[in-house]
């Protein structure tokens, strides 16, 4: 599976904003970006972010112009043929995206993107909903394969959560309507199944040719660890099951497996945190930060001590404690990984900055493509060699 994207030109572009990167943190010159820029360029549209803005709200008003004339046109078809039309129009649409914007004009995340990308996906959505008449299951199974789809060949994060989310509560929705044994074990469930995902995501991180998905990996990774706990967490656990299974507690009553959940609510943040560190895994540590803090509001909204300023202020020790620790831990470098390695990493491990210190301690130059024969003088060579 490949991205829409020139790869070599994707690859430029992504060791460029990492030297910038590095640029603005100054631990390289500007004649060392300078150098990196003009070796590893790329041919990509790819404007600041405001521009990326008002692209994407113009081509979404134009693409709304034209959606409303097609509307006028077939508005008495009947059911059947409108979405059919609306499948169709929405694969014309990827097709436009794909071979006019992308191949030909060489966007890349431009706004035009994002605004086609998203126009094409909810018309073929919206499309087979209407073949279906709206039926749940097809219509999540269809999201969950469009937004994949979309985030597999146009690198994009927002398909990726949406691809995700829509899997998530696909199995939820699922679970919840076999039966009344399916529900009690819904949050089980969805922890060995998040969990799967997760050591699969790890797997493909280390697989080769898959670096243009870095963070789109990353993201899932994130999402598949809040997931784990949402569905251990208590708070989540008790109240769906007074929302959506009617469950109903008497005072002093607890819902199944309390002391599970609550076990789960402590447990997960402190297990995400320790193998984040012994596996110098950032993304680990940081929704571990997270996750520990909805540990503490769990706890406070069932168990109150009636003064909120001494449970906040108290929170915030603990947290602030285990980021002292964790840095004066990481300050004296262990094997490679360091406090600084946290602070400036974006997402994650990066092995680009492996390379960016190769290329600025070895003279920025970019790789010469080979030559046939001699080129050292004579015969209609060249004078290298």
């Amino acid at each position: 599976m490949k991205s829409v994207y020139n790869a070599n030109w994707l690859h430029n572009l992504t060791l460029v904003k990492e030297a910038n990167r590095w640029r603005k943190q100054g631990w390289i010159t500007h004649e060392q970006f300078d150098k990196i820029s003009s070796a590893y360029s790329s041919s990509f549209y790819h404007p600041n972010f405001f521009i990326r803005l008002v692209l994407f709200v113009a081509t979404l008003i134009a693409l709304s112009g034209i959606t409303g004339l097609l509307g006028l046109a077939f508005v008495n078809t009947g059911r059947i043929v409108i979405s059919v039309l609306c499948i169709f129009y929405g694969v014309i649409s990827w097709f436009i995206l794909e071979t006019v914007f992308v191949h030909a004009q060489r966007h890349y995340k431009s706004g035009v993107n994002e605004a086609l990308l998203y126009h094409s996906a909810g018309f073929i959505i919206g499309g087979i909903a209407g073949l279906v008449n709206a039926n749940l299951y097809v219509v999540l199974a269809a999201c969950v394969l469009v937004f994949a789809w979309a985030a597999l060949r146009f690198i994009d994060l927002i398909s990726t959560v949406a691809a995700w989310g829509c899997l998530g509560f696909f199995i939820f929705y699922l679970l919840y309507n076999t039966g009344e044994e399916a529900r009690l074990i819904i949050p089980f469930i969805m922890i060995l199944l998040f969990s799967g995902f997760y050591f699969l995501i790890l797997k493909l991180q280390e697989k080769k040719g898959n670096e243009e998905w870095k963070n789109c990996f990353t993201l899932s990774e994130t999402f598949c660890l809040l997931t784990i706990y949402a569905a251990g967490n208590y708070f989540v656990v008790r109240e769906l099951s007074i929302s959506l299974m009617s469950l109903s507690l008497q005072e002093g009553e607890d819902i199944p497996l309390a002391w599970l959940f609550y076990f789960l609510t402590i447990t997960l943040p402190l297990i995400y945190l320790y193998f984040g560190i012994q596996k110098k895994n950032i993304v680990l540590i940081r929704v571990s930060l997270v996750v520990l803090a909805c540990a503490v509001f769990t706890f406070k909204y069932y168990f109150s001590l009636g003064h909120y300023e001494i449970t906040l202020t108290s929170a915030g020790i603990i947290l602030l404690g285990i980021a002292g620790w964790l840095y004066r831990y990481l300050k004296t470098p262990r094997h490679g990984y360091t406090a600084e390695n946290i602070l400036s990493e974006k997402w994650g491990s990066s092995h680009i900055s492996a390379f960016i210190i190769s290329q600025t301690m070895g003279g920025n130059k970019a790789p010469e493509s080979a030559e046939d024969g001699g080129s050292f003088g004579g015969g209609g060579s060249t004078d290298r060699f």
